[in-house]
């Protein structure tokens, strides 16, 4: 059986944009000749390929492996396509990445920045989103790659550590705020992500301070959460290199060392087009240098 080329490309446009009618503006069809296009080709393949629910569409477990069949179809058409023209002047194509916020705008995007500004021929798409979020998305296909903090996510992954966050212990310079950790009495609010931020209890532990009691307050990101440090809101547990040459905090010293790594992740057995190597590769040299 040979795939309908037409109901592939619907197929794969819906996959991408989330959206009938975006979709079919994209492929300038109606929206009605894009659902059929995609409903003949669920009969083609005899499996139901989306799930339309109060959140917007997602993959089926069979949708997602004929989308990644698609795009890699999609990529090597475009790099023989590219070589057979002489149109091809380097690494092309559209590559997502999702990151946790305390890596994305500090590291992702300055490693990346060749391809991000079309140096290379490509074009790179970022999303900060929560650590919880991020392996969905590589499974379903609305990120190529994403940066993790945890070395052993379930799925069919290919792992690149790319290095350490040292995890440092800040407050405001202005003594706002300036209670102690061991008085909870007097103690400071931390300031962390949401109620699914283990940050704050992690880095205590590490202190063997596992049975004190932290009051929590949150804000979203980690650039609302050092802001808030700042304006003397409370305390949090930060990146060391989001902060260091901040003149309007200060680092608490305490006498472990605490590191969060820093992972690279891809979906397993895939073709990788020519820009997705130079991704990796950018990533591998140039993450290093903006975590010290």
């Amino acid at each position: 059986m040979k795939l309908n080329t037409d109901r592939l490309n619907a197929f794969y446009q819906v996959a991408i944009d989330k959206n009938f009618s975006n979709a079919a503006e994209n492929l300038c069809i109606t929206q009605s000749a894009l659902s059929q296009r995609v409903l003949k080709l669920e009969q083609e393949v005899q499996a139901k390929l989306f799930i339309r629910g109060p959140e917007g569409i997602s993959l089926t477990e069979s949708g997602s492996l004929l989308f990644d069949y698609a795009r890699d179809l999609q990529q090597r058409e475009s790099e023989v396509i590219g070589a057979l023209t002489g149109q091809s002047k380097g690494p092309s194509g559209i590559i997502r990445v999702a990151a946790f916020s305390s890596v994305l705008r500090s590291v992702v995007m300055p490693a990346l920045s060749s391809v991000i500004r079309g140096a290379a021929g490509g074009h790179v798409e970022v999303f900060s989103r929560e650590l919880r979020e991020l392996p969905y998305m590589l499974k379903s296909g609305e990120a190529d790659f994403i940066v993790h903090d945890n070395p052993k996510l379930s799925g069919d992954f290919s792992a690149v550590e790319l290095g350490y966050e040292n995890l440092v212990h800040v407050r405001s310079k202005s003594g706002l705020n300036s209670g102690s950790i061991n008085n909870e009495s007097d103690s400071p609010p931390f300031l962390d992500h949401d109620v699914d931020d283990m940050t704050t209890y992690h880095f205590f532990a590490m202190q063997d301070k596992r049975d004190i009691d932290i009051k929590r307050s949150f804000y979203d990101d980690i650039y609302g959460i050092i802001d808030g440090v700042r304006l003397g809101f409370g305390e949090a547990i930060v990146s060391k290199h989001l902060i260091e040459n901040d003149d309007r905090l200060e680092i608490i010293a305490h006498e472990n060392r605490v590191t969060s790594p820093v992972i690279l992740y891809h979906q397993k057995n895939r073709y990788l087009s020519e820009l997705q190597k130079e991704v990796i590769r950018l990533l591998i040299e140039n993450t290093s240098q903006y975590l010290k």
